[in-house]
């Protein structure tokens, strides 16, 4: 999967409304996110941490999870 696909994933789950889990290979990186809404509660690519403050815009969201790569 590459990062456009990966960010669009994201968003789709995301606009579920509850909570959701991503676990998965992007760009050879190990992703692993924990999420609901635009908060990342758990956001780990390759044991580094990358998680976010709750109640973010969705663009900031998105920028957040480009910013591993």
């Amino acid at each position: 999967m590459d990062k456009l696909s990966f960010t669009q994933e994201i968003n789709k789950l995301r606009k579920t409304g509850t909570w959701y889990q991503f676990t998965g290979i992007i760009d050879g990186k190990n992703i692993r996110i924990k999420g609901y809404k635009t908060w990342l509660q758990i956001f780990t690519v390759d044991n580094v941490d990358y998680s976010n403050c709750m109640d973010e815009t969705v663009k900031k969201f998105n920028a957040a999870l480009l910013r591993p790569f």
